[in-house]
Parts: structure tokens; sequence; C-alpha cells
């Protein structure tokens, strides 16, 4: 109501300007009746006639309606018009056009009511434009009017627009024993304008009053049909609303039915649709109905209020009729053009989103999603996508996204950056490297030439799988008068004027160039988890020569390599020095002879045939979860006769040298980190190359303890290795990932390795290796507040986090990394000189692993790991007590509910009384079966 009030001020002040200053009720009086009559024409009003003081009397009632919106129009009238009505004292009038007017008022033969019309039809017209016809013609209009005045006066009716006489009636209503009339509005039939001004008045006037009674006529019949219908029990109305509805009706109505309350007809909508909210109009009814529709692309539901435009006059006849009211094609129309209306608007919007978000490829899943995360909150019941809430969601969803695009934009600059990956090794791309692939089967002397050459060279790198091998390199080196120093993860024996190194491959320094550098099990590439630390030593290992050593299933993939990099690439392929024999029959554990080496793939299975071995022979075992110290001593016993067997895992196929003459599989698969499988024809030549040691056995013997497992040996011994294909794994050094931090402003290293492991890609054969164990430390290590760099080392850290031992000193380091203080090492305190079970054993492996664990971390935080030498010296007792309890015959297992010793290699892991106390009688006999 404000805004139309302080819009009709203005209408007033402009007004103004056309009536010199006045306001329009003042200035409308200087108006010619023809011009007021051209007005009204305008303004769409066609039945307003008479003299001049009606005509402004019609005006100033229309200017003083507030609500109007005439006051526009009539503005646009005099502002095309354009004429300035002065405030001046009106002239006296041209005797000049007054003699003419009365002269041509004579010509007509007017009678002085009529001489007094035209008088004042043309007093302000100017004289010249003042002629007979115009005079006649007005005369005829004044005539045609003054006789409908008289017409209407002596029917008592008025001349509607389309000149049907409107009159009112008094009808008779006979219902419910009420007898009552009331006062209609009826209208006769429309006469031609032609019909009226020439047909004689009083004729007229009788045929118009017959009219009138044949029309009231008709409608009484028409009322008395209509309340016959209505009979004494009605649906919806009771009989007190049916009479007080005909009483209250109004005489006049555009409805063909008598009108109902606004209270009465939310009843009966009410009984359709429950509690509704219902709006009355003049010719329709507004009914709010809640209704949902499904968004596309979400499983979400949008509510809304659906507004049906109910006519009026319809539903008024349904119920008067009694019919029974049926509102669903309705409903069903109204939702479908709604929810038509909405979809096509919000595919425009999502497309228009979509446009700003091209950058990140989102799914229309994933588009939809953002979209309606920025508008649903703006559509509180509604589905009305008004240009408003459009441009208020598109804001939204480009500030939502906002941060995504830059991420995004970062990403391409990333993946830019590291994308040539050779390039991230500036030192060995800036050397001329000659590459040498030395490639033979086990026993066949390649890695003892490349040795060779190392020890020739003037500076050199020797690269390990293992520490043990790191180790006997560096003894080997030093043995050969050569200045070296070793480097491994926990340990490191520094020479200042060392010219060569010998360390694991993971700890390759791409920063010192060197004349050789000797990378040994060069197949090793293709390992699921390591594979990257051979792919990024080759790639940018900075030596001259890069002399690598591998079974001759990686030559194709060593000369992609070498292709890729584009260096020069020699290829030496040797020949084993002595014969292998594959065993035709089985061989008893009896039958086994001295210098035979067992072959399990577990500790658990190791440590049974130790125990079952330990009965006819003195026995030697090596496993992976054995220290480095604790493997070399059990071989050095097997090697210098002190024990006559060997029970050991695949931990031997990498360099333990040892004068094993048999070898034997007890199994043929093993547990590869995912799935339990079959040995691979490359598994089976590298364990069954240890036997048969030149220069010590004229040949070797392959074979196994079993039919079947001898049956698998066999096939996949004959059977030519897989070749190692590309993609090569390759993984992000510290360099890497603080570049790939910065770019992405991203704090998190689990996020980093995330990114690195799923969204990198590469310019030539590689791909983001397996990360699953940094990626499972990055968590831990994220819950601190540790710097990047910290972070980084701890989650490379050698651990194994299914140990609970392990995982909880591990906790400990980070918690005190975080406080800043130093870790002393607390020395274990051991009750006997060996185990008494494998749980012993075990507790005691992990007790070994956590040193290794503290030394490594020590050579990256040494200003915390205060103890490395007490750490050292509990190494040593650690490991002497697993060399004396390997020594033991028997190691007794316990049961894992009561922790009571086992029987000697026991097939379960719970005693007989556990078993019977929680197990018989569940469908499980005592003997283990499961009963019928």
């Amino acid at each position: 109501m404000a805004k139309k009030s302080k819009k009709n001020s203005k209408i007033n002040q402009k007004i103004k300007k056309y009536f010199d200053g006045d306001p329009f009720d003042v200035g409308v009086a200087r108006v010619s009746t023809q011009t007021l009559s051209e007005l009204f024409h305008y303004l769409g009003i066609y039945d307003v006639e008479g003299s001049k003081e009606m005509l402004l009397k019609v005006a100033r009632m229309i200017w003083s309606e507030v609500d109007s919106d005439y006051r526009g129009a009539i503005l646009d009238f005099f502002e095309q018009e354009g004429r300035i009505y002065k405030a001046t004292t009106p002239q006296e009038p041209s005797l000049e056009r007054d003699d003419k007017i009365d002269m041509l008022i004579d010509e007509l033969d007017a009678t002085p009511e009529e001489a007094g019309l035209l008088r004042e039809a043309f007093m302000d017209v100017r004289s010249k434009k003042i002629s007979i016809e115009k005079m006649e013609s007005k005369l005829r209009h004044i005539r045609y009017g003054l006789k409908k005045e008289r017409i209407q006066k002596r029917l008592d009716g008025v001349f509607d627009i389309d000149d049907s006489l409107e009159f009112n009636a008094s009808l008779r209503y006979v219902i419910y024993g009420q007898n009552f009339h009331k006062i209609l509005t009826l209208n006769t039939k429309i006469y031609e304008y032609d019909y009226l001004q020439e047909g004689e008045e009083d004729a007229l006037v009788g045929e118009i009053e017959e009219e009138k009674e044949r029309v009231v006529a008709l409608k009484q019949k028409e009322i008395d049909s209509f309340l016959a219908t209505l009979g004494e029990e009605h649906p919806y109305l009771s009989q007190k609303e049916i009479a007080s509805a005909l009483r209250s009706a109004p005489p006049k109505s555009k409805l063909s039915y008598p009108p109902l309350k606004e209270e009465i007809l939310k009843r009966i909508v009410s009984e359709e649709f429950g509690e509704t909210a219902l709006q009355l109009h003049d010719e329709e009814l507004l009914i709010a109905l809640s209704e949902s529709c499904k968004l596309p692309y979400s499983n979400k539901e949008q509510p809304y209020t659906l507004e049906l435009h109910v006519e009026l006059n319809s539903l008024l006849g349904e119920i008067w009729k009694s019919k029974t009211l049926d509102f669903s094609e309705v409903i069903a129309a109204a939702k479908k053009e709604h929810e038509e209306h909405f979809f096509a608007d919000l595919s425009s919007l999502v497309a228009e989103c979509g446009s700003y978000a091209t950058l990140l490829h989102l799914s229309p899943e994933a588009l939809h999603a953002k979209v309606y995360d920025a508008l649903l909150e703006l559509l509180p019941m509604s589905l009305v996508i008004s240009p408003k809430v459009a441009r208020k969601t598109l804001k939204r969803f480009t500030f939502s996204i906002h941060e995504e695009i830059a991420k995004k934009q970062r990403y391409e600059l990333l993946a830019r950056t590291i994308r040539d990956f050779k390039n991230l090794f500036p030192l060995a791309r800036d050397m001329r490297r000659k590459l040498v692939l030395h490639i033979g089967p086990t026993n066949s002397g390649k890695t003892y030439q490349a040795m060779q050459k190392l020890k020739n060279a003037d500076t050199g790198y020797y690269l390990a799988p293992l520490r043990l091998l790191a180790l006997e390199g560096f003894e080997e080196l030093r043995e050969s008068g050569i200045d070296a120093s070793l480097i491994t993860g926990e340990e490191q024996i520094l020479d200042e004027e060392a010219t060569h190194i010998s360390s694991t491959i993971e700890m390759c320094n791409f920063d010192v160039d060197v004349d050789v550098c000797v990378i040994d099990e060069v197949q090793m590439i293709d390992d699921r988890d390591r594979g990257w630390a051979w792919a990024n030593a080759i790639i940018g290992a900075p030596a001259k020569e890069i002399i690598m050593t591998g079974s001759p299933n990686v030559k194709e993939a060593i000369e992609a390599l070498a292709a890729y990099l584009g260096e020069e690439l020699e290829i030496v392929e040797f020949e084993r020095k002595n014969p292998l024999v594959f065993l035709d029959a089985p061989v008893h554990e009896r039958e086994v002879e001295e210098g035979s080496a067992i072959i399990a793939f577990s500790r658990k299975d190791v440590l049974k045939l130790k125990q079952t071995f330990s009965k006819h022979f003195s026995v030697s075992v090596v496993y992976g979860n054995l220290s480095p110290e604790v493997r070399r001593e059990e071989a050095r016993r097997f090697r210098a006769g002190e024990t006559q067997i060997l029970v050991a895992t695949d931990a031997i196929a990498m360099g333990l040298n040892m004068p094993i003459k048999t070898i034997l599989f007890s199994k043929a698969e093993k547990f590869d980190g995912v799935n339990d499988r079959n040995l691979l024809p490359s598994e089976v030549h590298q364990i069954s190359g240890r036997a048969g040691r030149y220069g010590m056995h004229e040949k070797g013997y392959v074979g196994a303890l079993s039919a079947d497992v001898l049956h698998i040996v066999k096939k996949n011994f004959h059977k030519e290795a897989h070749k190692i294909a590309i993609p090569f794994k390759v993984m992000a050094n510290l360099d890497h990932i603080k570049l790939v931090g910065s770019i992405l402003e991203e704090k998190s290293l689990h996020e980093i390795l995330k990114f690195f492991v799923k969204n990198m890609e590469f310019d030539g054969p590689f791909v983001a290796t397996n990360l699953d164990d940094m990626l499972e430390a990055s968590v831990l290590v994220d819950s601190y507040d540790l710097d990047l760099t910290t972070k980084y080392h701890l989650a490379c850290a050698p651990l194994t986090l299914k140990s609970p031992y392990i995982a909880g000193a591990y906790e400990s380091y980070l918690g005190a990394l975080e406080k800043k203080i130093p870790i002393p090492y607390t020395m274990p305190i051991l009750t006997s000189s060996h185990a008494q079970t494998t749980d012993d054993l075990l507790r005691a492996e992990d007790m070994v692993k956590e040193i290794s664990l503290y030394l490594w971390l020590s050579y990256r935080f040494g200003d915390y790991f205060i103890d490395t030498n007490r750490a050292r010296a509990a190494r040593g007792v650690l490991n002497k007590f697993i060399e004396n309890s390997l020594q033991q015959n028997q190691l007794a297992q316990k049961c894992r509910m009561c922790n009571a010793p086992l029987p000697p290699n026991s097939a379960y892991g719970i005693c007989q009384a556990c078993f019977k106390k929680n197990y018989t009688g569940r469908g499980v006999s005592s003997r283990g079966y499961r009963s019928k």
C-alpha cells in the first residue's frame, strides 16, 4: 500500500504541469466536454454520457479512487495531448463562434434543451471547425441519449453497455417451509443501436416491458426448478446453510449458482484434501496443496505448495447439484504444468552453473547435488525459480566451487610440474649415463661380475634389496681394501675417506654422483610394495654406468625403460654354472639328506617343520620376521656344518649364499599380501636356483615333500617366467611430497599421498605405487601436531602396525615427538635364555623390530632418540635369545583362549579343555566333527 501511495503522489505532481500548477480536481474543470468524452473512450469507459457536469463528476470520482489504476492512464492521456490548461480568467466567448453555433442550431430545428446541450458541446471548439454536419451528428447523438434516458425512466431500468436493459425484479423462493421474495438484477435481450434509435418510443417501451415479463417468468421457473432439485437431504449443505445462501446471494453476480460462504467452501474442500489453505475470489477458488516432486539426479524430494485454481462457478455447480467432487484431473494437470516449468528452469540453471564448473568435470549427479545445496534453501515449499532466486543460487554455487576450482587449477599445475617423472632427477639427467643389464639364473655369476666392476671403479654405489645384503656388500668392499660406508635405514657406518657406499635401495642418494652403481635383484621392480625403489634408482641414480643384475624375465621391461630415458643399454646374458636336476618323486621326511633346505611360506609353517625335522636332524631356520643378524647367524651355522638341514621361507631366495644341495618345497602356495595363490614360475626359479652352490656341488636338486606339491612345482619349474611388463611403479620422495603440499596448500600427509596415488598421471611408463602401508601410517601421524617433513619420515618408517606391540611403541614415539621430549630406550626383561613357546619367540622378534624402528628413527631425529647404544646392546641380547630359542628342538604353542601349553605340532590353536567347553553341544562333536 505504501508503494502505491508513493506512486499516486508522483502522478499527482506530474499532472499539475498540464493544469498550470493546479491539482487535477481543479484543473479538469477547464477541459472541454469533447475532450472529456475522448478521455473516457481512452480509458475504455463508454457508458458515461450527458452534460459536462456529469462528465466532470465521473472524472473526479475515478481520480479519487486511490487503488485504481486509472490515474496513470489519465496522466498518459494528457501527456499525449500535450496541452496546458491555463488558470487565467476565462475570456469572453467569441461572438463569431457563438453566432455560428446559434445560426446552425436554428437550421437544425432543435428544442431548447437540445440547443443548450449543443452549445455546451461546441463551446470549446474553434469556429472554423464547427460545421452543420458535425452539429447534425451531435444532435442525433443527443436525441438518442435523451430518448434512452426517457425509456430507462419509464421501464425502471438501465441500458447496459451491450444495450440490453438491466432491471430489478422480485423473485419468489419457497423452500423448507420458508417463503420469501428476493430482488435479483436481470437483463433483457440485446437491442440493436439502430432499432433503439429509430424505433417509436411508446412501441419500444411496450415491447421491452413484455420482454421484462418474459425474462422474469423464465427466471422464476429456473429458480423453482433449481429449488426442486435440492431435496430434503443434501450431501454438502444443511437446510439452514442452503436457505441462508439463497437469502444472502447478491442481486447481481457473474456466477450461475448462489455463492457460498468461505468457511462452508473450506469445510467441503477439506473433506476432499484434508486441512488446507483456501482463498475465495470473485470468480475462482484458490486451494493450496502440499505436494513434493523427485529431483533429477537425486533421491531427494522437494516439498512445495501447489496452488490449485478452481473455477468457482463450476465448483458451485458441482456442490449445488450434489455431484461427487473429483479434483484428480485438475490436480494432475496443475502438478504437471507446475513441475514442467520448474524442471525447465532448473535445467537452465544447472546448465549455467555447469558452465562455471567445467574445469571440475562433475558428473550430472555431482553437479545437481551442488546446485541443490545452493538452491533448495531458497525454495521453502516452492518450485518457483524466480530470476532473483536464480541469481542468488548462481552466486552461492560459484562461491561453493571457488576453492575446488582453485584446487583443480593447482592440481593441473602440479600435474604439469611432476608429470615428466624422469626430470625430477636433474643430476642424473645432466649425466651421460650408460645402462648395463646382467641377466641370468641364480648361480650364474652375474652379481659377481657386477661387483668386480664396482670394485675397480674410483667411486661407486651398491644398492641392495635387503639390509643383510647391503652389509655383505659393505664387508666385501672392505675386504677388497676399498674404503666404504654402510647406509641402511637403521644403521650407518660412515667413513670420511669412503669412495664407495653400500646401502639398501630405498636409501639411494640422488645428490651424490659416482662412476658405477650396481643395482641388485632388478626384477624386484615388479614388486607390488617395493618396486618403486628400483624404478626410482634406475631413473635417478647419478652414475656414469648403471649395472643392473636380475632374472631373464626383466629384460624387455628394462629395454622399454632405457628407451624412455633415451640412454644406451648393454645387455649381458649369463648361464648357470652347474645344472639343476628336478626330482621325479617326492622325498619323505626321513629320506631328506644333509645339506637340504626345506621351503615353507609362513613363520608358523617354518617353526612346525623345524619341530618335525628336529627329531632326526639339527636344524637352522630362516624367515622374514627374524632380524638380519639372526638370519645371518642361522645361515652361518648351516654353512659351518653346525646344523644339517635348513628350514626357511623364500627369504633365502635373495642374498643368502649357502651350501644347499637340495631344495625341497613343503608347499606350493603362498600369501602374497592380498590372496593365497600358487607359486609363480619366477618364484620357483628364484628359490630353486639356491640349490647346488657352484664350487661346492656339481649339481643342484629340486623336489618336494609331497606328490601334490611336487606336481605344481614341477609344472612351474619347467615353465618360462612371466615377463615383467610396464608400467613401472614410482613413488614420491620428500621433495616431491613438499612440492605437492605447497601447490595443493595441504598439510595432511594422508591427503597428499592419496592425491599422488589417485590423481597423478605421468608421461612415460609409470604409475603411482601402492602406498597402503604408508597411507595407514599417515592416518596416525596426521593426528599429531607435526610438520610435513617429520610426518613423511615417520610414515616411511619400517613398521608393522598389525603388531600391537610395535603399534603401541610407534604411537608413543609420535606423542613424544609432538611434545619435543627425548625418547629413551627401555631394555626388555627376559626371564630365561630362550623362548618357551612360539608366542614368546614372536614377542622377542617384535622387540627386535621395535629396536630397528627406534634406530631407523634415530638417524632422522637424532635429538630425540638418544639411547641408540642401549638399543643396539638390547638387539644383541634379543638376537642371542632368539638364536638360542631356534636351537631348541621343541617350542610349545599356547592355547589362544587360556594360554595353556599345547601339544607339539598341534593342528589347533586351542586346547582340548577349551574346545569341549566352548564348542561341544553346538553341533560339533568332541572329535572336532560337525554333528548331523
